[in-house]
């Protein structure tokens, strides 16, 4: 089977996916990741930050090189928030392009969320999800977080908020440890969005909705309860943890100065200063929705973007010259 290759431009994260596809079922062949914050400082002043592009450019070109190596056919690279909202977005898109020969498609946010579920439902076997079955998924990103109420695969709902842990980590956490002053101020934002979030979505959830979360921040949850000295993507996917056991983790970390949350199994150094929002929004859904346990899948926009080369013109590397 030829090989796909997709690519995540997240406002914290950089992912790349090798992969074969076949009747729908992902399979890996070589994953990478790199965290080069592009979103940092874009909600306070419009603009991807100078070290950040030239971080995000270093970590193309190497994820083009692999690219390269494993001989991939076609090649989908996805942007997020970041690029969104950034005014100077169009310099990155072609930088990118000019030294890595990657070709940048900017996502709105609902298709950010399209692309999360189709990847999220092939991670699932087929009978995961039936009429009787409901879930809200949440991928809370760098600079928004995407939402999806799913009852079945005509009847669902999505669309995106915009919060997201770079921004509420820069907006509210002013001190180190984590202040009372900044918890208040964090939990008074989020709460004011879930509960515009509830206004619309509230009276869909019911008993046997599951609530599942995906990306960064929900795997970085997984991998701090599982203690993970390094990163298990088949110990961390489907993972469940239920409310008083986050409650108890949040309170651990936020006693902490970061340089302590560095050192906190299953916490990378570079999401410490973004794990406390992280939490906080997530046991802010569930107290707000009624939830007592979140489901870790580490499935989402990555494979949907990989699901949706085959449905679209995506282009190589080498093709994405060509008009």
């Amino acid at each position: 089977m030829p090989l796909l290759a997709s690519i995540d431009i997240g406002s914290n994260t950089l992912r790349l996916l090798v992969a074969e596809v076949r009747d729908n079922r992902i399979i890996d062949v070589y994953s990478d990741r790199k965290i080069t914050r592009l979103g940092n400082k874009v909600g306070q002043t419009g603009m991807l930050q100078d070290d950040n592009m030239d971080a995000s450019l270093s970590a193309l070109m190497e994820f083009s090189s692999v690219i390269s190596k494993y001989g991939v056919v076609r090649t989908k690279a996805v942007a997020t928030s970041a690029l969104r909202e950034a005014s100077n977005s169009d310099i990155f898109i072609k930088k990118a392009f000019d030294s890595a020969g990657i070709a940048i498609e900017v996502i709105s946010g609902r298709k950010e969320a399209e692309l999360t579920l189709a990847g999220i439902l092939a991670s699932f076997p087929l009978s995961a999800f039936r009429i009787h079955h409901s879930a809200l998924i949440i991928d809370m990103g760098g600079g928004s977080s995407e939402w999806i109420l799913y009852r079945d695969k005509d009847n669902l709902d999505m669309g995106s908020i915009p919060v997201g842990v770079i921004k509420l980590a820069r907006k509210h956490i002013k001190t180190d440890p984590v202040s009372e002053e900044d918890l208040n101020s964090l939990n008074h934002e989020i709460i004011s969005v879930l509960n515009n979030l509830k206004h619309g979505i509230g009276q869909y959830i019911c008993s046997n909705t599951k609530l599942i979360g995906t990306a960064g921040t929900f795997t970085t949850i997984a991998s701090i309860d599982l203690g993970l000295e390094a990163y298990a993507r088949e110990k961390v996917h489907l993972h469940k943890i239920n409310y008083a056991r986050l409650k108890g983790i949040i309170e651990n970390l936020i006693s902490l100065p970061l340089k302590e949350r560095m050192k906190v199994s299953g916490l990378e150094p570079g999401r410490a200063d973004l794990i406390i929002p992280g939490i906080q929004f997530t046991i802010n859904v569930m107290d707000i929705f009624g939830f007592d346990e979140l489901t870790i899948n580490d499935y989402g926009l990555l494979e949907g973007a990989l699901l949706a080369i085959k449905d679209s013109n995506g282009k190589s590397i080498s093709e994405a010259a060509k008009p």
